[in-house]
């Protein structure tokens, strides 16, 4: 099956998934909730659009990641896996295509929590958040699926269980931040081990999904090195190994 065939199957089964449209009513009902208070306890009913906007990039990473966790992990799950890893290159063509389709979803989860914020602030009496803000969406959310999707679909190839990879998905994003704080209080090493944590991806990834989105030289490089090495090892991995 040719890759742009699995890419297109791949969003079709996202958008006619019921779980589709939950994940994103839930997402924007947050969203709207937050807001919503933020109007009736404020006295001149402004919305903090900032706010707003950062939560609703937690929201949306966090949910765009259990997406793209279900993507790289349906074929196990649903035994079909053999029909795509028979031959050689039809094992590269399925990387290939894995890899558009998180990218395609990237572009859409970036695209709703862009529409998300205008029409909250079109709707609300609030600030406008900072075009730049928008335009480094664009690049940070295609990183970060990128490089978790990825990794996830790395640990996908060697162990096939869908459950072990959505809870490795989620603790990396809710427990790794929930224990950063806690490093330096480790005798001797934790601040060096904390210093380190910029030079690591899920680390500094994680951390920017509540904070302003700006990359040192050094994170860029590290960002894009192991997307392509993480690409390569998938590609490489998943020819040699014995489905």
């Amino acid at each position: 099956m040719r890759s742009l065939q699995l890419v297109k199957y791949d969003l079709i089964s996202i958008l006619k998934s019921p779980f589709t449209y939950i994940a994103f009513i839930l997402t924007i009902g947050l969203i709207v909730f937050q807001a919503s208070m933020m109007a009736n306890f404020n006295g001149n009913h402004k919305v903090d659009t900032e706010t707003v906007f950062i939560l609703g990039n937690w929201l949306f990473l966090f949910v765009g990641l259990l997406f793209v966790i279900k993507t790289i992990t349906r074929d196990y799950s649903q035994g079909t896996i053999q029909l795509y890893m028979s031959k050689v290159s039809s094992r590269i063509g399925y990387i290939i295509a894995k890899t558009i389709s998180i990218i395609l979803i990237s572009f859409l989860f970036t695209l709703v929590q862009y529409l998300v914020t205008i029409i909250i602030q079109a709707t609300t009496k609030s600030s406008n958040v900072d075009g730049d803000k928008f335009l480094n969406n664009i690049w940070f959310y295609l990183i970060f699926f990128l490089f978790f999707g990825l990794f996830l679909f790395l640990i996908t190839l060697i162990v096939e269980k869908p459950a072990v990879i959505f809870t490795l998905g989620i603790f990396l994003i809710l427990i790794v931040p929930f224990i950063q704080p806690f490093i330096p209080l480790i005798p001797n090493i934790g601040d060096d081990i904390q210093k380190s944590f910029k030079y690591i991806p899920f680390t500094y990834l994680t951390n920017k999904m509540t904070s302003e989105i700006t990359f040192s030289h050094w994170q860029w490089f590290i960002s894009v090195a192991s997307i392509i090495i993480l690409f390569v090892v998938d590609v490489l991995y998943a020819i040699k190994r014995d489905i």
